[in-house]
């Protein structure tokens, strides 16, 4: 007699699963060997394995002290910043003057000239701009940081603006001084005559410089002798700045920089009788201080001095020796 091969395969499996339950009925695979069991304080029925499993840790740290969350007095606020007001921005259709916003930079500090220019920026006043990096440089105390970020300021917007007088008419002409023994050389003349162009872009157009150079023709003059310096306005009866003494280097390179640094003290020095702050003391050859320290307002300011009739016969007053300064041998 045959058995069918259905009933061989459930007869051997069950035979095995019977085996298997007969032989591990009795048995736990829940709870690890050698480990004593903790019920849980919720519930009895509940067997808490992390308790079990965590291992006991020897030698820890005596922590007494408890954290101490801060109090609220010694959270740090934030300042408040004050923003820009309408009145502050000023009239913004009518085109502003020279001087404009120099009430603001007398009653505030670099800062808010710097966040006054940010906001004339953002509504597109350039000009405006421009004139609040300048109250930076001619009206506030400003340290030289600051006077150093509005230069930069005043150097990124003249690119990109008109010159402040378009009308040749209205120039201011002066006349840039220097006498000499020796007789000047081709180069000197052709340095003076850029430093007029300097000076004129510097301006934006309000200056017209007249270089004039007096020498009194010396064969045996020594062609490193000083050099007095000085500007006045043409016509007669009219002043005159103070005069600066110096000495250029045998290197005909640095012969522009060293008079554009004696024209700029000469100037600036001047400034200080309007009642302008004075120049900074660390001044090195390489500077453009004509374009970025001295304002078209300065310009236009020490320009109309020296149109005024002079008080005395001798106008200029001599300053001390530059030449330690300005140059070396």
């Amino acid at each position: 007699m045959r058995i069918h091969w259905a009933f061989v395969v459930l007869a051997v499996i069950g035979t095995i699963l019977l085996t298997w339950y007969l032989r591990t009925k009795s048995m736990d695979f829940l709870t690890p060997s050698g480990v004593e069991i903790v019920e849980s304080e919720d519930s009895s029925d509940f067997i808490d394995l992390s308790v079990v499993l965590q291992p006991e840790i020897k030698d820890q740290p005596n922590i007494n002290s408890p954290i101490q969350q801060p109090e609220t007095s010694d959270k740090i606020t934030p300042p408040k910043i004050k923003e820009i007001t309408e009145f502050e921005l000023g009239d913004l259709v009518s085109r502003p003057g020279l001087d404009a916003y120099r009430e603001f930079a007398r009653g505030e500090s670099p800062d808010r000239l710097f966040e006054l220019s940010s906001a004339l920026r953002t509504r597109g006043e350039f000009q405006r701009a421009l004139l609040a990096f300048e109250r930076v440089i001619d009206t506030s105390k400003a340290d030289p940081n600051s006077r150093a970020e509005a230069a930069q300021g005043i150097s990124a917007l003249t690119k990109n603006l008109p010159n402040w007088n378009i009308d040749p008419s209205n120039e201011k002409i002066l006349n840039l001084h220097l006498e000499m023994a020796h007789k000047p050389s081709d180069h000197l003349e052709e340095v003076l005559q850029e430093l007029a162009t300097r000076i004129r872009e510097s301006s934006s157009d309000q200056l017209k410089i007249i270089p004039t150079i007096n020498n009194s023709d010396n064969p045996d003059a020594h062609t490193n002798n000083s050099i007095a310096l000085w500007l006045s306005a043409s016509g007669n009866n009219t002043t005159s700045s103070a005069v600066i003494t110096l000495r250029l280097t045998r290197n005909d390179k640095e012969h522009l920089e060293a008079i554009s640094l004696a024209v700029f003290k000469v100037i600036r020095n001047h400034l200080t009788q309007l009642g302008y702050p004075p120049a900074s003391e660390d001044l090195i050859k390489g500077g453009d201080y004509l374009s970025r320290q001295i304002t078209r307002l300065m310009w236009r300011d020490f320009a109309q001095s020296l149109h005024q009739p002079q008080n005395a016969p001798d106008a200029a007053r001599e300053y001390p020796d530059e030449s330690a300064d300005l140059n070396s041998d």
